[in-house]
């Protein structure tokens, strides 16, 4: 068996409101519990950077080594258009982590998440909290009636564990198999037979 869908998730946080100045309102409010020192201690271990040593005015450049490089990416690579200062990467991070905030209505927010589906081909989103459970509460009540109502988010499950509906490992399909699946996936991607379908947001099939 050759496993030909891998499906691709990316961190994101939704701040959500009955309208967009309630969202707005509600991320200024998060912001006033926010520390952006203690955002400072994070960032290091994300990055392999000692944001210590830097002010906090400070460029953050692209660097190579051996830490996570997905964090440093996002903040030096991903947007061409912009640079980051440390103080800036600080307070990003203290809400929701290195992923990118949706701040808005439920309508807004959908909408500004089919955006980036659309621009970069991903999947799903794995969303993070900036208030637990508050966070999921406002996903549950109000963001997920609108993609719903937008054909992007299931209304019921599948039958099967949890493994086969949040992967695309089929029904039945031990780990050591999945493993043999995905090395033959990515043998066949290297001669481009492949292809990508798009998925519904927030959720597999």
């Amino acid at each position: 068996m050759i496993l030909t869908d891998i499906l691709i998730f990316t961190l994101a946080i939704a701040i959500l409101g009955a309208t967009d100045a309630e969202a707005q309102a509600k991320l200024a409010d998060y912001r006033r519990y926010a520390d952006p020192e203690a955002a400072l201690t994070l960032l290091p271990g994300w990055t392999g950077i000692d944001f210590s040593k830097l002010d906090l005015d400070q460029v953050v450049q692209h660097v190579e080594n051996e830490a996570g490089r997905t964090a440093l990416e996002n903040i030096t690579r991903a947007d061409r258009n912009r640079t980051w200062s440390v103080r800036q990467a600080a307070e990003h991070v203290c809400i929701g982590g290195i992923g990118q905030a949706f701040v808005g209505s439920p309508a807004t927010v959908a909408e500004q998440m089919e955006d980036w589906v659309e621009a970069t081909g991903i999947d799903c989103f794995n969303l993070a909290f900036a208030v637990w459970a508050e966070t999921f509460v406002d996903v549950a009540d109000l963001l997920v009636p609108e993609l719903q109502r937008r054909g992007r988010y299931k209304k019921a499950y599948r039958e099967g564990a949890l493994r086969q509906n949040c992967s695309a490992v089929p029904r039945g399909c031990s780990r050591r198999t999945s493993a043999r699946a995905i090395a033959g996936f990515e043998r066949t991607r290297e001669f481009g037979q492949t292809g990508h379908s798009a998925r519904g947001i927030g959720a597999t099939n």
